[in-house]
């Protein structure tokens, strides 16, 4: 499905997740003790009529009055209080970049309207967040978020520490216009309690959501994924009266590291183009007599699962479709024989199970109780403000460099988590701004605080080095919607041997839509084995040049190219990606001088090409792991040698792809190679619709297939060519995901300790 090319903007504050593992089972969201902005608007003091948030007055004008009067860009806070809603509040206005905020467990939204009313709904407002909120229907509202587009395509919005409570329909609906849709949404730290549906998305084009430490509890179904896709990990799920999974994608998905407690199944899965992986995830007591997880479709890999306290001795996977693929991996099981259906259910109903041998990591998850809501988080003890402070002026005339590099060094002379804060603004910078030292933070407004060069041609923006536990955040550098196109790179970080963690996140740099991906971008360059990158949400062009002794991890990263190159041989580190998703590009990927990378759910749509693997005889094997949910190209018509899935130019080592779903055009999946150095390539568990393999090599590379399926073309079925002597060569493809769900805790919920 196609999307709409726009620009938007988004705005992000900083906040930092307390100890993995130490929610309670009544946790909530946190409290958000906020120092209040210079360029918020706050709804009890700066709009007429002012809100109360007394529980007791009818606060719906004053809050629509608010909604009217946001644009693209502004912050809406609500303070402390309990507002009462009686008719939904709108947030038709703006095309993008808004915040909305208040105090987490204290900022309530309360509806009192008629019965089935719904709480509050965005007609298409992209980029934007909504943070610290509670919305509670008091068992008469049926919504309680409702994303409504019938204007314009909505994308990339975040909603964080929200709870969702007491819906009779669905915390959340995302029910837009056959026209639009809302894609490339996060829901991060949210908790949804006692409502019909947790979460339901119901169109095409509804892709790419993503929860990140969500609770879901007492819901008839948690996730109702109807035609999108997603990508869930790391949530609890506990009483489910249903399901906590409803899973019905047009596109490939993903469970990992999740956990659910007496619900009455775990997932049910059901779509025949569309596969799953099912990574680290513990169930227990389920009660529902048709198994924890009901398998009717696409391929799926399952491995590291767990099933304990069953209500019967019926296998906790369940089988409805003849013919369905499953490649499975150290899954066990408690009170019950086996974890799937028998050889002799197997046998009559022509299902391909494929056991792959143990690797040298286990799962990370010891219990169907562990939870990650987290219901604290730091605040910064001081904000040194850009223009409240030092003079800058955000005007986009006015040299700000010095003001702004006055400001970035009070924060760090400061420490302790200080933030310099730069208010909606577009400004102006003629020299790079350096940012070292450690325990701060430099954040904007979001996509509406924008940094624009006017200095040398080729220059950098900002430069970091050596950053111990700085955060980089709410920022556009460099972007082309910014206006800036002289400079060189618009962020370049280098290090030494020397110990370095910085995080960016709601960073924006060159990338989107551009189709140039050596241009520009955030360059993370000769970093060492003691640093640390986390980048929980970035756009743009990402480039890593010599960097493979560092641990790198993106939580969610949007357009652009990933460039990953350099000749440095010691390469101890982890290059991961989880949420990757490239629109508009050359290609997704270029892997290049034998890298190696892991990704776990990379969406590839209407690109000229896919991947790109290169190396030379010197250098040493790489591995690529590779899943995803979707790759698709749109070819030019005056450029038909254009729609290569992977083009390979002397890379050695190994490739692993899938699952993947390859998408309809172009029919064939060509992967294009040359070269002398030894390459396996395994295509696993995927989804050909209406595609097949095209292979073009050389002697040194050898294919092969395992578990995949052919949708539409039947005359090119993909056969398996591997025999079960060779299924231990998929094990270290399972222990890379296995290993970046390692990271992926140790570095978002303080996960220190390993039982392996």
């Amino acid at each position: 499905m196609s999307r709409m090319i726009f620009v938007a903007a988004i705005t992000l504050l900083c906040v930092s997740a307390t100890k993995w593992g130490q929610a309670s089972p009544t946790a909530q969201i946190p409290a958000l003790n906020w120092t209040e902005r210079s360029d918020w608007v706050n709804v009890k003091t700066d709009v007429t009529p002012a809100a109360v948030g007394n529980e007791i007055v009818d606060d719906t004008a004053a809050l629509q009055a608010a909604f009217d009067q946001v644009g693209d860009g502004a912050t809406l806070y609500l303070p402390p209080g309990t507002y009462r809603i009686t008719k939904t509040l709108a947030l038709i206005g703006p095309r993008h970049g808004v915040l909305v905020v208040g105090h987490g467990c204290d900022t309530k939204l309360v509806w009192d309207g008629e019965e089935g009313g719904k709480l509050f709904m965005d007609n298409g407002v992209a980029y934007s967040r909504y943070v610290g909120l509670v919305f509670d229907g008091q068992g008469k509202g049926a919504v309680g978020f409702h994303h409504f587009s019938d204007r314009r395509f909505e994308t990339e919005v975040r909603h964080q520490h929200m709870a969702f409570l007491n819906f009779t329909d669905a915390g959340v609906l995302a029910d837009p216009s056959d026209k639009f849709a809302l894609a490339e949404t996060n829901f991060e730290n949210c908790l949804f309690e006692n409502c019909r549906r947790g979460v339901a998305f119901t169109q095409f084009n509804d892709y790419d959501y993503t929860f990140e430490g969500c609770e879901f509890r007492q819901c008839e179904t948690g996730i109702e994924c109807r035609h999108g896709n997603f990508y869930a990990r790391n949530c609890h799920f506990e009483g489910s009266r249903v399901v906590d999974i409803l899973s019905a994608p047009e596109h490939g998905c993903s469970v990992r590291r999740c956990t659910s407690v007496g619900s009455a199944q775990f997932l049910r899965f059901g779509n025949s183009v569309s596969p799953m992986t099912i990574q680290d995830c513990h169930v227990s007591g389920w009660t529902g007599n048709r198994g924890a997880i009901l398998l009717s479709g696409a391929p799926v890999i399952l491995f590291d699962c767990a099933f304990t306290n069953p209500p019967d001795k019926n296998t906790p996977v369940g089988i409805l479709r003849d013919g369905q693929r499953l490649i499975v991996s150290e899954n066990r099981t408690e009170g019950t024989d086996n974890v799937l259906p028998t050889a002799h259910f197997r046998d009559v109903h022509k299902t391909r199970v494929y056991e792959i041998p143990s690797g040298k990591r286990k799962g990370a998850m010891l219990s169907a109780q562990q939870r990650f809501l987290q219901d604290k988080v730091e605040m910064p003890p001081k904000i040194f403000d850009a223009k409240e402070n030092f003079g800058a002026r955000g005007d986009g005339k006015t040299d700000d460099t010095a003001a702004l590099q006055k400001a970035i060094d009070a924060a760090r002379q400061y420490g302790k988590g200080a933030l310099t804060y730069l208010p909606t603004g577009h400004y102006v910078i003629t020299d790079t701004l350096r940012v070292t030292g450690k325990d701060y933070v430099i954040g904007g407004s979001g996509w509406m605080t924008r940094l624009h060069w006017r200095g040398a041609e080729g220059g950098t923006m900002m430069s970091i080095h050596d950053p111990q536990n700085v955060t980089l955040e709410n920022l556009t550098v460099g972007s082309h919607d910014a206006g800036s196109m002289g400079n060189g790179i618009d962020i370049e970080q280098t290090g030494s041997d020397k110990p370095s963690h910085i995080t960016y996140d709601w960073v924006f740099v060159f990338g989107m839509y551009q189709k140039q991906p050596f241009r520009k971008g955030l360059h993370l360059k000769g970093l060492g084995d003691k640093a640390v990158v986390l980048m929980r949400h970035v756009q743009g062009n990402l480039r890593i040049i010599d960097s493979a002794r560092a641990t790198i991890l993106g939580n969610t990263t949007f357009e652009g190219s990933v460039v990953v190159e350099g000749k440095d041989k010691r390469r101890t580190g982890l290059l991961g990606f989880m949420t990757r998703l490239s629109t508009i590009v050359t290609h997704g990927l270029y892997l290049r001088d034998n890298h190696s990378i892991v990704m776990s759910d990379f969406y590839v749509e209407q690109s000229e090409n896919g991947f790109v693997f290169e190396g030379s005889n010197d250098d040493p094997p790489g591995r690529a792991t590779i899943q995803g949910a979707k790759v698709h190209f749109t070819v030019p018509k005056d450029a038909p040698e254009k729609g290569a899935a992977m083009t390979i130019n002397n890379y050695g080592g190994q490739i692993f792809l899938g699952h993947h779903q390859f998408y309809v055009e172009p029919e064939a999946v060509r992967i294009n190679h040359v070269g002398s150095q030894p390459l396996d390539l395994f295509i696993i568990g995927s989804c050909f619709y209406r595609t097949y393999v095209d292979v073009t090599k050389d002697d040194a590379l050898k294919v092969y297939l395992l578990g995949n399926e052919t949708v539409g073309k039947q005359e090119r079925i993909a056969e398996d060519t591997m025999d079960t002597k060779q299924l231990e060569q998929i094990a270290p493809a399972f222990d890379d995901l296995r290993r970046l769900g390692e990271v992926d805790l140790k570095l978002n919920y303080g996960l220190t300790q390993q039982r392996w």
